[in-house]
């Protein structure tokens, strides 16, 4: 057995051209989507901080800041509070700011605050990851 590497062994003949050509092309194989959060997991102190603050905007806030968390591929904390993130929940501008407040004061979630732009929210109980 030769170990030289000979081209006219690699060369295609027009029948085998042709018939490569009529195979149909191989199906892309389907992406599965990332499967949708089915039960919100929070610490104990975050549920007894929300159940305290007795505004159900908050929970919805909450849980908006979550799904932020957990959509995220890299999986950053903290997480920027869009508009769009809160549409899904119908939570107002009033309500936000409202239920920011109460976050804040529950010494659980951090949140920093920019004119013009979105909050950066950090849940304190999460690693934190930029």
């Amino acid at each position: 057995m030769s170990t030289t590497l000979k081209p006219e062994e690699f060369l295609l003949s027009a029948e085998q051209m042709a018939a490569a050509k009529e195979q149909p092309a191989a199906e892309p194989i389907p992406r599965k989507s990332k499967k949708e959060i089915q039960y919100y997991q929070f610490p104990k102190a975050v549920v007894d901080a929300l159940i305290q603050a007795n505004y159900a905007p908050a929970w919805a806030l909450t849980a908006a800041i979550y799904k932020g968390w957990y959509k995220d591929f890299k999986k950053r904390n903290p997480v920027k509070l869009t508009s769009a993130l809160l549409a899904e929940f119908r939570i107002s501008k009033n309500q936000k700011s409202k239920g920011l407040k109460f976050l804040e004061q529950s010494d659980l979630f951090l949140v920093e605050r920019f004119r013009g732009h979105n909050p950066l929210v950090t849940m304190k109980w999460i690693l934190i990851k930029d």
